[in-house]
C-alpha cells in the first residue's frame, strides 16, 4: 500500500473526465440505466480509496446485479469496457479511442456493394471504419442479410434522420433479428406489421395527448401489446384514459403490464377495476380525514386495510363512522381502527344503520350501569369491567334489572360494594330468588351463622371428570392443571 492518499473529502471535490467521445458517439444512444452505469463505474475507477463493488453499486444506483451486467455487456460490445469476470463481477474501462479503432479485419471484396450502398445512404458524412466494423461484425453474429440490414439503417434515418448513428441502428437491428427477422422479406413484413397499425397508432397518440409521429420503440410496445400480450385498440384506450398526470408510452405500458398479471384484457374489466380502485381510494380519504392522519400515497393502505374491510362487506359510511368513533376514543392509527373494525365485523355489524343502533344499545346500557353504580352509593364513570359484571348478571345469570338495582342498593356503605353484590346475585341464584319481593324477603347467612343442613350426597371428584366440567365454562378456560 502506497504512504500516500488522498483524504475522503479531497476526493469529493475533485472532478471526474468523460471522454468527449463517449458523449458525442454513445450517450445519445443509450437509455438512463446505461448511462448511470457507465459514469459511476467511471467515477469509482477513478475514487480507489471509494468502497468498490457491484454491490455498492446496485445500492447507490438502485438496480439490481443481472441489469448492471446488462449494461455493461453493451458497453462490451461498443469497445468501451472488457467483462473480466462476471461472477464476481470485474469490468475494466478501455480508452475510447482504442475502441474507434478497427480491431478486425474484413477481406474488402466481400463488403464493397453493402459499403457503397451503405455510405449513400449518409450523403452528409464520411463513415468511419469503426463504423464499417460494428456493421460487419454484427451481420457476422446474425446473419442478416446484407440488404436487409441496408432497409433497416434507411428505416432508422426516416425515423431518426440524417443525425441517426450505428449503436441505434444495430440496437433496432438486434430486436428486429430477436423476432426472427434474417431477409429483406423479413423486413419488408415487420415494416407492413407497422403500417398497418398507423391508424391504431394514432388514436393511441391522441388518447396519450402527444401530437407528431410515434418512435421506434412506441411502434414496438403497440405490437406487444396488441400481438403478444393480446389486447385490442379499446382496451389498450381504456388504459391510457386511467392514467394520472402526464400520459406517455412508458406510463402505458406500465399499467398495461399491471393490468396483464391481474388477467384483465378487456375495456370494460379496465373501468370495472378503475372504478373499484377509486372507491376504495375515495374510502381510505374519508378514514384518514375522520382519523385525523395523512399518508402521500394510498397504495399500502388500501392493499393492507381498505381492500380487506371492504371484503368482509363494510362500505364507505360504516367505515366512515367507525373512524369517527375512533377519533373520539383517541384510537388514531390504521391497526387501531383494525382492532375496532374486526370487533364489528364479529358482532356481524357491517353497516352505519346497523353500527349506529349498536351504539345506541351501549349508550342505553350504560346509562342502566351508571343508576347501577349510583344505587350503591358511588358516582364515577362506567368501566369495561362494569359492563362484564352487568352481562353476567343479566344474561348469563338472569336478573332483571329490578332485582340487580335492588342489590346494589343493599351494597350502599359496604367497603367494597361490587364485590358483594356479586356475593349477594350469587346467593339468591342458589336459593332461587327471581325477584324483588323474594328477595325482600330472604335473608342471607350472616358469618359464623350455622348452614342448613345437606340435602345431598357427598362424593369425590376424579381429576379428568373436573377438568371437562370446568374447561367447559368459557371464563374459567385459562385454568391451570
Amino acid at each position: 500500500m502506497g504512504f500516500a492518499k488522498f483524504q475522503s473529502d479531497f476526493l469529493m471535490e475533485t472532478f471526474t473526465l468523460v471522454d468527449n467521445l463517449f458523449i458525442n458517439e454513445h450517450l445519445p444512444y443509450c437509455d438512463e440505466k446505461q448511462i448511470k452505469v457507465y459514469l459511476y463505474g467511471l467515477y469509482l475507477c477513478m475514487t480507489p480509496q471509494k468502497e468498490n463493488s457491484v454491490q455498492e453499486l446496485c445500492a447507490r444506483l438502485d438496480m439490481t446485479e443481472a441489469e448492471i451486467v446488462s449494461a455493461y455487456s453493451y458497453f462490451e460490445d461498443m469497445g468501451l469496457v472488457q467483462i473480466v469476470s462476471k461472477q464476481p463481477l470485474e469490468v475494466q474501462y478501455l480508452s475510447l479511442k482504442h475502441s474507434m479503432q478497427t480491431p478486425k479485419k474484413y477481406k474488402s471484396e466481400k463488403w464493397n456493394d453493402f459499403n457503397a450502398h451503405l455510405q449513400q445512404l449518409f450523403p452528409e458524412r464520411m463513415l468511419t471504419p469503426n463504423e464499417y466494423n460494428e456493421y460487419y461484425m454484427f451481420l457476422d453474429e446474425s446473419k442478416i442479410e446484407q440488404d436487409a440490414m441496408l432497409m433497416i439503417v434507411q428505416y432508422c434515418i426516416n425515423l431518426k434522420g440524417m443525425s441517426v448513428r450505428y449503436p441505434y441502428i444495430l440496437t433496432v437491428a438486434r430486436n428486429w433479428a430477436a423476432d426472427g427477422v434474417r431477409t429483406a422479406q423479413d423486413v419488408e413484413n415487420k415494416l407492413s406489421e407497422y403500417d398497418q397499425q398507423s391508424e391504431q397508432m394514432q388514436k393511441v397518440l391522441v388518447a396519450l395527448g402527444r401530437k407528431g409521429g410515434a418512435e421506434l420503440e412506441e411502434k414496438q410496445m403497440l405490437l406487444k401489446w396488441t400481438r403478444s400480450w393480446g389486447y385490442e385498440l379499446d382496451a389498450v384506450l381504456a388504459a391510457a384514459k386511467t392514467l394520472k398526470g402526464a400520459k406517455n408510452f412508458k406510463k402505458l405500458d406500465a399499467k398495461l403490464d399491471e393490468f396483464y398479471r391481474m388477467s384483465i384484457f378487456t375495456a370494460e374489466e379496465m373501468n370495472d377495476y378503475q372504478a373499484h380502485r377509486e372507491y376504495l381510494k375515495d374510502i381510505a380519504v374519508a378514514v384518514n380525514k375522520n382519523l385525523g392522519i395523512y399518508y402521500e400515497s394510498f397504495e399500502h393502505e388500501i392493499e393492507v386495510y381498505i381492500a380487506v374491510w371492504t371484503a368482509k362487506g363494510f362500505d364507505l359510511e360504516a367505515l366512515t363512522k367507525i373512524a369517527h368513533h375512533c377519533f373520539i376514543s383517541s384510537v388514531r392509527t390504521l391497526d387501531g381502527m383494525n382492532n375496532i373494525v374486526e370487533k364489528f365485523y364479529k358482532q356481524g355489524l357491517l353497516t352505519a344503520k346497523s353500527i349506529d343502533e349498536y351504539m345506541l344499545s351501549q349508550i342505553e346500557l350504560d346509562g342502566k350501569i351508571k343508576q347501577i353504580i349510583e344505587a350503591s352509593g358511588r358516582t364515577r364513570a362506567v368501566t369495561t369491567q362494569d359492563r362484564e359484571y352487568y352481562r353476567t348478571w343479566n344474561v348469563t345469570w338472569g336478573f332483571s334489572d329490578d332485582v340487580i338495582m335492588y342489590a346494589a342498593k343493599q351494597a350502599e356503605g359496604k367497603t367494597y360494594p361490587t364485590p358483594f353484590v356479586n356475593q349477594l346475585l350469587s346467593t339468591y341464584k342458589a336459593n332461587g330468588i327471581t325477584t324483588v319481593e323474594q328477595a325482600k324477603k330472604f335473608t342471607p347467612l350472616q358469618s359464623g351463622q350455622k348452614t342448613r343442613e345437606k340435602t345431598f350426597d357427598e362424593r369425590a371428584y376424579s381429576q379428568e371428570e373436573l377438568k371437562s366440567v370446568i374447561t367447559s365454562i368459557d371464563s374459567l378456560k385459562d385454568i391451570e392443571w
